[in-house]
């Protein structure tokens, strides 16, 4: 993810991204929690977390959670 002056911006564009969350209900009241970041301009999409929500068989919740590391590259060049 490019930060400038602490702000999420498109690598595309160059446009601040706006931090969203969306909710998925599914079977058996199960949930899915996506937090990512987006992009108003050219619609460039970054996820960040994703949390699921369930019941298991015993009736306790279970929370599930998938992180997006971002690790950044560094470019080469061949000479």
């Amino acid at each position: 993810m490019v930060q400038v002056n602490g702000e999420v911006v498109c690598p595309r564009c160059g446009t601040r991204m706006e931090y969203r969350v969306e909710i998925e209900f599914g079977e058996n009241g199960a949930k899915r929690i996506r937090y990512y970041y987006r992009c108003p301009r050219c619609g460039y999409r970054e996820n960040d977390l994703v949390l699921m929500i369930r019941r298991d068989g015993a009736g306790k919740i279970v929370i599930e959670k998938e992180e997006y590391i971002k690790v950044a590259v560094a470019k080469t060049s061949s000479k």
